[in-house]
C-alpha cells in the first residue's frame, strides 16, 4: 500500500492541470419524455425486465484511485454524482437491478497495472457476480508479462486499455503486443478507441489518435480477437455500426452514449438492429447522473422486447460466459 502514492503522482491523465474541460451539458430530466416512452419503461419494469441485468462497464478501483479520478473530473469534466468505495458501488448497482457486471480498471503509469490487477482479482474472489477485466500500460517494462499474469495467474477474464488515458493508439506496436496476447489466450480486450470525450487534459489529441479506421486495421491484423469498443465508438457511431457488419468479433458497449447526456448520440434503430453485438454498460460510478439512467433510457427507446433483453443481459452473457 505504501507504493500507491507513486502511482498517483501528478500526471496529465489522472491529475488536475491547466487545460480545457470536456463539454459537460446539464442532465436532461426524463420526466419530459412522451407518455408512450414512459409507459414502455413501466411495462418492462412490471414484467421484471429491468432486474437481473448484466452491466458490462463498471469501474472498481481502490479508494486512492477513486480519489484521483474525482480530482481529475472536478477539474476537467463533469461532476461525478456517486462517490463511494468499490463495495458501495456494488451495493448501489445491485439495489438497482444489476445481477452481474464486468469490473474494468486501467493503468495510467508504469507500475500501476500489477497493483490494480491483484486488487481486482482479490475483489472478484469475494464477489462471485463480478467478472474482472485487468489492465496493463502498453509499452511499460514487462508489459507482455503483466498482461499474461492478469489472465493466467490472477484469473482475470480480459484486458482493458484506454487510448486517451494511456496516450497510445489501438494500432500502435506496443498496443498490438497486448492485443495479440488477448487473441492467443482467447480473452476479450476492452479498448476505449473512440475519439470522444476529447480534452487536452489527457495530454494528447484524442481525435487524431483514435479512429474507426485504426480499429478496423487491428481487427484485420488479429482476426480472432474479440474486441469491445466502449461508448458505441463515440463519436464515429455510423462508422462503427458499419464495422460491425464487416468484423464478426467486434462488440460495442452503450456506456454514456445511450444515456441521452451528450449532444450527439447513436441512432436507436441501429442500437436495436445490432443488439446481438452491443452490450449494456453504465461507466458507473464515473457518471454525472443516477446509476440506472442508461437502463431507463434503453427501456424507453428500444421498441422490441427481445432486442432489449439482448442488450441488457443476453449479449454480455454470451461474450463473457
Amino acid at each position: 500500500m505504501t507504493q500507491i502514492g507513486a502511482f498517483l503522482s501528478p500526471d496529465p491523465a489522472l491529475a488536475p492541470c491547466c487545460a480545457d474541460r470536456i463539454a459537460a451539458p446539464d442532465v436532461r430530466s426524463l420526466d419530459a419524455d412522451a407518455p408512450a416512452a414512459q409507459e414502455r419503461e413501466a411495462r418492462r419494469r412490471s414484467l421484471g425486465l429491468l432486474a437481473g441485468v448484466f452491466d458490462s462497464h463498471v469501474h472498481l478501483f481502490p479508494d486512492a484511485f477513486y480519489a484521483a479520478l474525482w480530482r481529475w473530473f472536478d477539474a476537467h469534466a463533469w461532476n461525478i454524482a456517486f462517490r463511494g468505495n468499490a463495495e458501495a458501488v456494488l451495493d448501489k448497482l445491485r439495489s438497482g437491478g444489476t445481477s452481474r457486471l464486468c469490473a474494468l480498471v486501467f493503468a495510467h503509469k508504469p507500475g500501476a497495472a500489477r497493483y490494480l490487477n491483484a486488487y481486482l482479482a482479490e475483489l472478484c474472489r469475494a464477489e462471485r457476480d463480478v467478472i474482472g477485466v485487468g489492465t496493463v500500460l502498453p509499452g511499460e517494462p514487462d508489459a507482455a508479462a503483466i498482461a499474461r499474469e492478469a489472465i493466467t495467474v490472477h484469473g482475470l477474464r480480459g484486458i482493458k486499455l484506454h487510448c486517451h488515458v494511456q496516450r497510445v493508439a489501438i494500432d500502435a506496436p506496443e498496443t498490438l503486443e497486448i492485443l495479440r496476447i488477448c487473441q492467443e489466450l482467447g480473452v476479450p480486450a476492452v479498448v476505449h478507441a473512440g475519439r470522444e470525450p476529447a480534452s487536452s487534459a489527457y495530454g494528447v489529441d484524442t481525435r487524431s489518435l483514435c479512429s474507426a479506421a485504426r480499429t478496423e486495421a487491428v481487427l484485420q491484423a488479429l482476426p480472432d480477437l474479440r474486441l469491445v469498443v466502449p461508448h458505441v465508438g463515440a463519436d464515429e457511431f455510423e462508422a462503427y455500426f458499419a464495422l460491425l457488419a464487416r468484423q464478426p468479433h467486434l462488440y460495442l458497449d452503450t456506456a454514456m452514449a445511450c444515456a441521452e447526456y451528450f449532444a450527439t448520440e447513436p441512432a436507436w434503430a441501429q442500437i436495436e438492429r445490432w443488439s446481438h453485438r452491443i452490450l449494456y454498460g453504465t461507466d458507473f460510478p464515473i457518471v454525472p447522473y443516477e446509476a440506472d439512467r442508461e437502463l431507463r433510457v434503453l427501456a424507453r427507446r428500444i421498441d422490441d422486447d427481445a432486442a432489449f433483453e439482448r442488450l441488457v443481459r443476453g449479449t454480455a452473457a454470451e461474450l463473457w460466459g
